[in-house]
């Protein structure tokens, strides 16, 4: 029998670790979203490889199209691959879940993590946050760093 002073200190740890851990893995998407996000992803990184920056701005979620014009979309990514080549090779890093967003309404976001290489720039990471808008995972933000 575990002694009474020790038993509240036994509670006390488990539920410190219950709110360490239960935000962890709230923040893991389930298969289904990861897959089907990841997917939109891909997608839309095809599109720009392939300098189709105007297509790639029109699967963009709403939240994205508000805040970026379709014409300084398309110049900010021609000045960028201009400078940095065609894509030799890109790997998935890493992906996470959330519910919120810095400056964005609440709802789903999937962000993605890509180490990239090209042509003129050997280590690229590319950021690309899917969110769902109206029902369908779209491209809520592109970053390359």
């Amino acid at each position: 029998m575990i002694p009474k002073q020790f038993r509240i200190h036994i509670v006390l740890i488990v539920a410190c670790v219950f709110m360490i851990v239960f935000p962890i893995l709230n923040e893991t998407p389930d298969t289904e979203k990861a897959e089907k996000a990841t997917a939109v992803a891909m997608e839309f990184l095809q599109l720009v490889d392939a300098g189709k920056y105007a297509e790639s701005w029109q699967m963009s979620a709403a939240l994205m199209k508000e805040r970026v014009t379709e014409k300084d979309w398309v110049e900010k990514l021609t000045k960028a691959r201009t400078l940095s080549g065609a894509l030799v090779e890109r790997k998935e890093k890493d992906s996470s879940y959330s519910t919120t967003a810095v400056d964005s309404p609440e709802g789903e976001y999937i962000s993605l993590i890509f180490d990239s290489k090209y042509q003129q720039s050997e280590s690229v990471a590319e950021y690309i946050t899917v969110m769902l808008d109206e029902g369908h995972w779209k491209i809520a933000g592109y970053f390359i760093q």
